[in-house]
């Protein structure tokens, strides 16, 4: 299947297709997760030792049966991280809107979808794009409050967009707020106040798509340079990038677009960002000393979306989920990867998110799923 995906994907694309025609194809085949169960094994208490994060694995690259896990104090809940959505998107960019974001939402039964549309670099130092980008939040506010209540929590949020340098999700903070105390003299004096403002309030930071470096494609999007740049690049970097390289809690190592458009169609190999970007991330982890979890998102621009991270929160809520993902309690891909366990010998076992002191010896489990 995917074979006869790809190659009609390739037709589509030389034939010169839309290239939200040709994202719809090659995503009617993409790997779809199984649901996740209702809760996880529970953790240590948020007070017990956490020196060093543990980094959760990614679930298998095909499909496997939904997991038993027995009952306990979190629960699993599926999401997706980096969603697009028009308006504010531009339609030219995106075509899914409202509507069709309500009813994908729970034809692949997502419990949290934070919904990303782009904002340009530096806009919160121009006063027109301070309104512009005021407004769209307002609209997602608005248009999705009505499914206050119901199986899915959307969270607004947007996607800084930093063609030089790179990307960020932002969500969880309220952008009206962090604009009134960084005005835009502040802002233009120091543009690294806007996002350290954003955590200070509550924000989340994740890097989306940190090394999609350009490929020779006949698509324009794999010729573009989307990486992060502090992790590919050389300095100088702005004061903006350095503040989100510090302060962000996250980083994609799952992107359903880039996964089967760029890695498995153009590279021929699923794990490829997956497998470097957590590569990455354990490196950070030990040269920083601080938590930083791998997350995902479909990037989805055209009529389809995905779960592609699952988190162990408390409660399916804006801010049981925005307390997973701070504690580092995340897999990506499927939900099999939240089962993981570790201990040191002779010591308890610890979930997702925890962390163990050991010496060159650790036991690891994990249940439910097929072997990749």
């Amino acid at each position: 299947m995917r074979l006869h995906a790809a190659t009609l994907t390739l037709a589509l694309a030389a034939t010169g297709c839309s290239v939200h025609t040709v994202e719809n194809v090659a995503m009617a085949s993409a790997y779809r997760p199984p649901s996740p169960p209702q809760s996880a094994s529970p953790l240590p208490a948020p007070s017990s030792p956490q020196p060093q994060p543990q980094r959760p694995a990614s679930g298998p690259a095909v499909s496997s049966p939904p997991i038993s896990l027995p009952a306990a104090a979190y629960q699993i809940l599926a999401g997706d991280m980096h969603c697009h959505i028009s308006p504010p998107d531009s339609p030219h960019d995106v075509t899914r809107g409202v509507a069709e974001t309500l009813a994908l939402a729970r034809e692949e039964k997502l419990d949290f979808v934070i919904l990303t549309p782009h904002l340009q670099a530096r806009f919160f130092a121009d006063p027109a794009a301070r309104a512009q980008a005021l407004a769209g939040q307002a609209e997602l506010r608005r248009a999705f409050a009505a499914s206050a209540g119901g199986s899915t929590v959307f969270i607004p949020g947007f996607e800084y967009t930093d063609h030089e340098f790179g990307h960020v999700g932002a969500s969880f903070a309220d952008l009206a707020r962090v604009l009134a105390e960084v005005p835009v003299d502040v802002a233009v004096a120091d543009p690294a106040r806007f996002f350290e403002r954003w955590v200070a309030d509550g924000g989340v930071l994740v890097v989306n798509h940190p090394v999609v470096t350009p490929l020779h494609s006949i698509f324009s999007r794999a010729r573009a340079d989307m990486s992060w740049r502090p992790w590919t690049s050389h300095p100088p970097f702005p004061a903006e990038i350095l503040a989100v390289n510090r302060l962000a809690i996250g980083f994609e190592a799952y992107n359903v677009a880039i996964t089967h458009l760029r890695d498995g169609l153009l590279l021929g190999d699923l794990d490829s960002s997956l497998r470097e970007v957590t590569g990455l991330i354990d490196r950070d982890i030990l040269g920083t000393r601080r938590r930083i979890a791998p997350v995902g998102g479909s990037d989805s621009h055209a009529v389809w979306i995905r779960a592609a991270t699952f988190v162990l929160a408390q409660s399916r809520t804006e801010a049981g989920i925005r307390d997973a993902l701070l504690g580092g309690r995340t897999c990506v891909r499927s939900p099999a990867a939240c089962s993981l366990e570790v201990r040191s010998p002779g010591g308890s076992w610890v979930s997702v998110g925890g962390a163990v002191r050991s010496g060159a010896t650790v036991e690891v489990r994990a249940r439910g799923g097929r072997s990749s």
